[in-house]
């Protein structure tokens, strides 16, 4: 074999290897993301839990990551995003002033709620399909060591709020 290829391999292989795409040594083989704000057994009828995995959501003018869940039932995907953080109710605001600067003047997404026994905010955006105008929902909630979001591009209202209220939280 030529010097040039033997490099070329280290070359390729060393950025993997740093990175801990193969293994981890903090996290062992186990390189599944996990929250205990996220239902995965006593789900809703109907509702399967699919997995599990890290995702960058941007709030402001910052990218955080987020622990995305996703869940399907016989209508639906849905997501719930778990963004922890040390403010989560400022977290909040900042993402209801971003999501509330995308709408036309006079427009409000948002409509206060109860779930779990404490507030939410019930967001309802429009898209058009097929030349309609279909709601979608999404709930969002802070607790006192998260920001929560649980919505679907497709799920009816009562979809989303029964995975919501799944959470416990």
């Amino acid at each position: 074999m030529s010097n040039k290829f033997i490099l070329l391999i280290v070359l390729f292989i060393t950025p993997v290897l740093i990175s801990g795409c193969i293994f981890d040594k903090a996290k062992g083989a186990d390189t599944s993301v996990k929250s205990d704000l996220i239902p995965t057994t006593n789900l809703p009828d109907s509702f399967t839990y699919m997995g599990s995995h890290e995702i960058p959501v941007n709030i402001g003018s910052s990218s955080i990551n987020a622990t995305e869940d996703v869940y399907r039932n016989n209508r639906a995907d849905i997501y719930i995003q778990v963004i922890e953080n040390d403010k989560p109710a400022a977290l909040l605001a900042q993402y209801k002033f971003q999501k509330q600067k995308q709408f036309k003047t006079g427009y409000n997404p948002f409509q206060e709620t109860s779930l779990n026994g404490h507030n939410a905010t019930l967001v309802t955006e429009f898209s058009t399909v097929n030349g309609r105008q279909r709601p979608n929902y999404a709930v969002i909630w802070a607790t006192g060591k998260a920001m929560i979001s649980v919505g679907s591009p497709t799920a009816d209202l009562q979809t989303v709020l029964a995975i919501a209220k799944a959470t416990g939280s």
